[in-house]
């Protein structure tokens, strides 16, 4: 698949050689940022609602099953919706699909913000998510189609650090907001206005900004190759070059790209079908190999990580209130805590204490810092080294967790145990790399389905066994992890990105054979 046009001076190359030759600049920082606060939007909309629980569940009068399932609500939306978004992104178009979901979105958080009731609530914040999870099924895939091979690894990494820096931010926001000591009565929807209500409308603005940025960027060009529509995927490829390097769009002297894969045409008009088109060929070969390992990469890293940091505020505070807790292990402070955590207040604007922010924002924080890290030398060390090198740490100190007594170290421990999460900037690289265009935004959408719906389960397992059986579910999620690190071991290679020269068209006959000419 190309586009072409006659001119005796025209170039004739790969799509990733003339999307290199497009430059490097502003518009991939713009690119970057947008998808970024988009990313962002999501996660906020995730975890956000967990840092204001307590809050609403003293303002509610809400009891702990209520909270269980409010509390689970976005992860529900987000492993029914991301299939349906996926299916969008591969066939009405990335840009699109977020231009389409996440406004939406934006507006049921603001409207959430506003519930009176907890049925009320339940049913916005199932709707915002619902929404805001195309983010993750287009915006990762958009980035990496607009990005050159040699930056492609390290964008993707700063992506992901948009996941992990969420509570870091909430945090931050929180902490003066939760020193406001409002109540505002608002008759005609029954209810009082507190600093929770602002807290999730603060943190709701990420979506629309990134929105506003993605209004002035382009689709992605490889998908509209993909879609055979020539003309506008020259257009936006000129627009890039025009942006990141100043000169005249007619500097960009490439005017035939091919696609270096097959690309399937569907004619189905029935939605199921079109889903089954667009999910089988992940799981038959030659793309099945592959895709089985990357999600169970994602299951081990997210089942351990989004598991247990629903409870890093609570077993961080553990040590630092109540009985001592030196000479103790993890799982006995963490037990212990989990065996007293019952107690109630009626002070509902002094119910999330200070410490509890602080900590979480340290987990988050440095989570970020590391991310941006390994975005920096993951091109260097390549993808399959990291993603081993993650697995490896992450086992270590777990192993070390159950065992050792000091309670600092203890933290710091299992801070670093649940940043097995850091594989996702590598994981999603591998699904955009691994599988062909017309099927890269589902193959990302299930990497959502799979992170959130094992999170989601792993939530639950911790609950029921952390009072009296922490120990043994530590070791079990301390094997899941050294599975993980078995598994990266049969990833492909890396294979080293080379300067690509566009070969000139020759007006011999010879082309290339998946250049079509328009």
């Amino acid at each position: 698949m190309a586009f072409s046009v006659g001119d005796t001076g025209s170039k004739k190359c790969s799509f990733e050689s003339a999307l290199d030759l497009t430059g490097f600049g502003k518009y991939n920082i713009i690119m970057l940022v947008s998808c970024c606060l988009l990313i962002l939007a999501m996660y906020l909309d995730i975890f956000g609602f967990s840092v204001v629980m307590p809050a609403v569940a003293c303002d509610m009068s809400l009891n702990t099953a209520q909270q269980g399932l409010l509390s689970a609500t976005p992860l529900i939306a987000v492993m029914i919706s991301s299939y349906v978004w996926g299916l969008a992104a591969d066939t009405i178009g990335r840009r699109k699909t977020l231009l389409i979901a996440m406004p939406i979105g934006f507006v049921l958080n603001m409207a959430a913000s506003m519930a009176p009731t907890y049925a009320s609530l339940a049913v916005l914040k199932f709707l915002s998510a619902t929404f805001t999870s195309a983010a993750n099924a287009a915006a990762f895939v958009l980035m990496a189609e607009s990005v050159p091979a040699r930056n492609r690894s390290r964008f993707m990494f700063l992506m992901a650090s948009a996941t992990m820096i969420v509570q870091c931010l909430i945090c931050s926001f929180a902490l003066p907001v939760f020193k406001l000591t409002f109540h505002i009565e608002i008759s005609w929807l029954n209810m009082e206005y507190r600093p929770w209500r602002l807290l999730m409308q603060i943190i709701s603005l990420p979506g629309a900004i990134g929105v506003t940025c993605m209004i002035f960027l382009k689709e992605s060009p490889k998908f509209l190759l993909s879609k055979s529509r020539n003309d506008e995927a020259r257009e936006v490829m000129q627009a890039i070059f025009q942006s990141n390097t100043g000169s005249n769009k007619d500097a960009y002297t490439v005017n035939q790209v091919y696609l270096d894969e097959m690309i399937v045409a569907s004619t189905e008009t029935s939605v199921l079908k079109k889903m089954w088109n667009q999910t089988a060929p992940l799981f038959k070969p030659p793309l099945l190999k592959n895709s089985a390992m990357l999600y169970y990469l994602l299951l081990c890293a997210y089942m351990t990580s989004t598991g247990y940091t629903m409870w890093v505020p609570t077993m961080t505070n553990a040590f630092f209130t109540g009985e001592e807790s030196a000479g103790q292990t993890f799982c006995q402070v963490a037990s212990r805590s989990a065996h007293t955590n019952a107690t109630s207040t009626e002070d509902c604007d002094s119910i999330i204490q200070p410490m509890t922010l602080y900590a979480v924002m340290c987990y988050s924080g440095t989570s970020t810092v590391l991310t941006i890290l390994l975005s920096f030398i993951v091109g260097p060390l390549g993808k399959k080294f990291t993603t081993l090198t993650v697995f490896s740490i992450s086992g270590l100190c777990g192993v070390l967790l159950i065992f050792v007594k000091i309670p600092l170290l203890s933290i710091a421990l299992f801070f670093m145990f649940l940043y097995v999460a850091q594989i996702l900037g590598n994981v999603n690289t591998y699904l955009v790399e691994l599988n062909p265009t017309h099927l890269r935004g589902m193959a990302t959408c299930l990497s959502v389905v799979v992170a959130r719906g094992s999170g989601f389960f792993s939530v639950q397992i911790i609950a029921n066994l952390l009072a009296n059986h922490c120990t043994p579910m530590m070791t079990g999620y301390i094997a899941l992890v050294f599975s993980g690190l078995l598994v990266a071991t049969f990833l492909p290679p890396d294979v080293k990105q080379k300067k690509t020269v566009p070969e000139e068209i020759k007006h011999d006959g010879a082309e290339h054979p998946d250049a079509v000419k328009v």
